[in-house]
């Protein structure tokens, strides 16, 4: 590779730094001492600086080695844990990651019709909304409510464009709408979308005290105390389709949009890869068929 040195120089200089020995960078290596000897040597010309200093037959690190040094073993710990992920990583599987309200509320009740489809995917979910457990290969597809795409390594696909709006079951006994002071009424709150419904008063108008009321350590149990009569609560349309559609909850001010989407993020350099893509036109399918 143009500017750089011989790599097997540089994996010689790094055993012979890290042992300040060449005798024993030898044995780590399984070559000899003269073979580690020339590399060093050979590394040394290509720099035009010594690396070592050697007296009484011992070496010692000049400052630009311990320069090296550094570099090196930053180097080879990232190569070492990159190959590492890549044989962890098992093929025919993929480890998708939202947040738990999406997963229980939208993923796994459709799941099934994938795993159908593709028998032999192995999947594995987990619920957070980490976007650098997907630049480190912790996560193959994250699925995540943002304004807008991040940054060029992460691949974005839009699935839907986000609508929310205040939920409640039938049997719940107080009426609202947009002219109602909410502060009047029960609200319901997810701890993981504490803006939910400052947000949506921004977008329409609404008024009232939109802090206090009941909370719930995420929207999923939100969502099933208002089925139950317990209040009203503020959700995205997505997460509650089907619940509207059975007659369980009822969205009396419909939903507004507001200026966020729903991503599927997938690290960029790993968008083409087999069972991403497969995952990436299923999403897209089943969000086209519920909207």
């Amino acid at each position: 590779m143009p500017g750089l040195p011989s790599l097997r120089a540089l994996r010689y200089f790094h055993q012979a730094a890290l042992h300040q020995s060449f005798s024993l960078a030898a044995h780590s290596l399984n070559v000899t001492h003269s073979a580690v000897s020339h590399q060093i040597k050979q590394l040394e010309e290509w720099l035009g600086k010594p690396l070592f200093l050697r007296a009484n037959g011992r070496v010692q690190l000049t400052s630009d080695g311990e320069r090296l040094k550094v570099c090196c073993m930053q180097a080879f710990r990232d190569i070492e844990t990159t190959c590492e992920k890549i044989r962890a990583r098992n093929a025919n599987s993929l480890t998708i990651s939202c947040a738990p309200s999406f997963l229980a509320q939208w993923l796994i009740p459709r799941i099934g019709r994938f795993s159908e489809r593709h028998k032999d995917i192995a999947l594995t979910f987990q619920t957070h909304g980490d976007i650098e457990r997907i630049r480190s290969e912790q996560s193959d597809v994250l699925i995540l409510s943002h304004e807008q795409p991040v940054q060029e390594d992460i691949a974005a696909t839009l699935i839907t464009v986000d609508y929310i709006g205040p939920v409640c079951a039938p049997m719940f006994s107080n009426r609202f709408t947009y002219a109602t002071d909410f502060s009047t009424l029960p609200l319901l709150h997810a701890d993981t979308k504490l803006h939910a419904w400052a947000e949506w008063a921004k977008k329409t108008g609404a008024r009232g005290d939109f802090w206090a009321g009941k909370h719930f350590d995420n929207l999923t149990l939100a969502i099933q105390a208002a089925r139950n009569g317990l209040g009203i609560i503020m959700t995205p349309q997505i997460l509650v389709k089907k619940e509207i559609r059975e007659g369980t909850l009822i969205a009396p001010l419909g939903f507004a949009e507001v200026d966020r989407a729903t991503w599927m993020m997938v690290k960029a350099s790993r968008k083409e890869e087999a069972e991403i893509d497969l995952f990436r036109r299923w999403l897209l399918e089943e969000a086209a068929m519920t909207g």
